[in-house]
This record gives C-alpha cells, sequence and structure tokens, in this order.
C-alpha cells in the first residue's frame, strides 16, 4: 500500500469514527474497504449499519474484523491515540458479539466472548459484562458472580441486579442481597420498574437515529436481560418486588390508586403502614420544596436501609 493510500484510509477512519448517522458511516466503510479489503475497523462499521433484527443479524463481517484484530491488541501501544482507539473498538466488538449472540439463543458462545471482553474491558460497557454474568447466574456459578462483580472496576446498575440474584440464591433473602438491590436502585432508580414491566419504553423514546452511543438498544437488552433473570422464579420476583414497591411508594413512582391500596394493605398486615407514611410523606414534602428527586431517591434507599421496615436488612 503506497503512502498516499494509507493516508486517505486514515482520514477516512477518522472520518467515520465522528459520522453521526449509520448510512454515512457505511458510506465511508465501503470506501475504505475499496482501498483496503482488509480493514477490520471498515468491516465492523459496515455490520454496524446492517438494520437486521439482532435475533437474525449475520455475524459474519463482525467474527472477520475480531479475527483479524486480535493477533495485534497486545502489540498495541497505550500512548498512541490510534492505538487506543483501536483497542477501545475491539473491545466493543467483543462487547456487540457477546451481545448478539446471547439474543440469538447462543448463551454460551456469547458467555466465551464475554469473558475475553471482560478480561481486556477499560470502557465500562454493560452490555458485554451483563453477558458474562446472565451466563454465570443460569449455569449457577454464583458465587463466582459475585467475585466478578466484586473486583469489577466498573459499577452498574446490571451488576449489582446480578449481584442480588446471586447472593439471594446463595444465601436466601436478606441483608445482603437486598442491599445490592438498593445499589441499583441508587444507580439507575427507574431500572427496576421496567426490570419488572411495571414501565415500557414508549415508541417515541425509541428515536434510534439520535442513539449514537447505543444507549437504546444496550437499555432495551439490559431491560430484557435481568427481566428474565428476576422473573424466573416466585422468590426472586417476589424479594424484588418488596423492595421496589417500597422505594416506589416512598418517591412517588408507585401512585396509582389500585397500586397504592395494594401496597398499603401489605404494609397494614406487615405491621409498618404509619412508619411508610410518614416516611412517605417527609419525602414528598421535599419534592414540594424544590429538593431534586436525586436527593429524594437516595433519602428513600437511607430510609429502607435504617428502618429495615420488612427485616430484610440484618
Amino acid at each position: 500500500m503506497d503512502e498516499k493510500t494509507y493516508e486517505r484510509i486514515n482520514a477516512l477512519i477518522k472520518e467515520i469514527m465522528e459520522a453521526g448517522d449509520d448510512e454515512r458511516r457505511l458510506s465511508l466503510a465501503e470506501e475504505i474497504l475499496e482501498l483496503d479489503p482488509g480493514s477490520a475497523i471498515a468491516k465492523y462499521f459496515k455490520w454496524q449499519s446492517d438494520d437486521d433484527d439482532e435475533s437474525s443479524r449475520d455475524l459474519t463481517l463482525l467474527r472477520e474484523a475480531i479475527r483479524d484484530l486480535r493477533p495485534t491488541i497486545e502489540n498495541l501501544d497505550e500512548n498512541n491515540d490510534d492505538d487506543v482507539m483501536t483497542y477501545s473498538l475491539y473491545v466493543s466488538m467483543l462487547s456487540d458479539l457477546a451481545s448478539f449472540l446471547y439474543v440469538a439463543g447462543e448463551h454460551e458462545k456469547a458467555f466465551d466472548a464475554a469473558k475475553e471482553f471482560m478480561e481486556l474491558d477499560r470502557e465500562g460497557y454493560i452490555t458485554g459484562r451483563l453477558v458474562y454474568y446472565a451466563v454465570l447466574i443460569e449455569r449457577g456459578d454464583f458465587k463466582t458472580v459475585l467475585e466478578a462483580v466484586e473486583a469489577d472496576l466498573c459499577e452498574t446498575p446490571a451488576g449489582e441486579f446480578c449481584r442480588g440474584v446471586a447472593s439471594l440464591e446463595l444465601e436466601g433473602p436478606g441483608d445482603a442481597a437486598a442491599g445490592y438491590l438498593l445499589d441499583a436502585f441508587s444507580m439507575d432508580p427507574d431500572l427496576p420498574y421496567y426490570i419488572m414491566g411495571l414501565w415500557t419504553i414508549d415508541d417515541e423514546d425509541l428515536e434510534y437515529e439520535d442513539d449514537e452511543d447505543g444507549y437504546i438498544e444496550e437499555t432495551l437488552m439490559t431491560v430484557a436481560v435481568l427481566s428474565d433473570m428476576w422473573s424466573s422464579s416466585e422468590e426472586r420476583l417476589a424479594f424484588l418486588s418488596i423492595l421496589a414497591f417500597a422505594f416506589g411508594y416512598l418517591t412517588g413512582r408507585m401512585a396509582g390508586a389500585d397500586d397504592m391500596d395494594m401496597i398499603e394493605d401489605s404494609y397494614r398486615d406487615a405491621g409498618c403502614l404509619e412508619e411508610m407514611r410518614e416516611s412517605r410523606d417527609i419525602l414528598h414534602a421535599m419534592l414540594a420544596s424544590g429538593k431534586e428527586q436525586e436527593e429524594v431517591d437516595e433519602e428513600a434507599i437511607s430510609s429502607i436501609r435504617k428502618t429495615n421496615y420488612f427485616g430484610l436488612l440484618g
């Protein structure tokens, strides 16, 4: 390859990294592949522009890109901007491969990609680590889940939800499992209600053309995987429901008349209705006085931890 072609390819790669829509990325990827048919980065972006459903998308180009880049990864220079970009893209490829294999039902193959991803990730990608934890939970390897999430430098709501399942399975309902769920609520207060199917992501929220960072697809997969995980047994769903309903009651997320009647009946039976009402009224007054929702959420979580309405927290 002559120097002029090499410089042109590098310029196109920089442009493709900054392109804001799939159509433009596809055009640039195809131009790069005309100059360099073996370009792993171009193959990856061409694969990303495919709009087929996750469960049926052809993974050939993605697999080729990973295969072509894998031998070079150990020799990349972390002080070189181009090498740093290449490393980041390789980790993203592994996360995507794990995600799409998992959605296609090939969970063991997905785990292999997720395991390599976990060994290399410095970016904090969610779906790759979610697949890793989910397959371990499917295998019943709960101890490894607890160890892996503890060792993971990237704290995520999904990780804490998975750690909650693992703790519940190993130790039963109690302080550890509840604590992990409350940590997850603290990171993403709305997520438990999507996981339980109480809230849905409406069509108007699915503005994929504006989803440059893949946040929507990441959120949809996170909800789907965690929903399956937590609804796979009555004990899991009941445990999550107790804490999610308490948090929702205190913060106003569970404000429907039917919801309130059902929740208050259960608190009346448990003998903690007056305490819950008092805490709820204090928190709602905070909102009315102009306090931010985030501050109220944290106060609600603190109240659940301290008051231990249900005897779950030791």
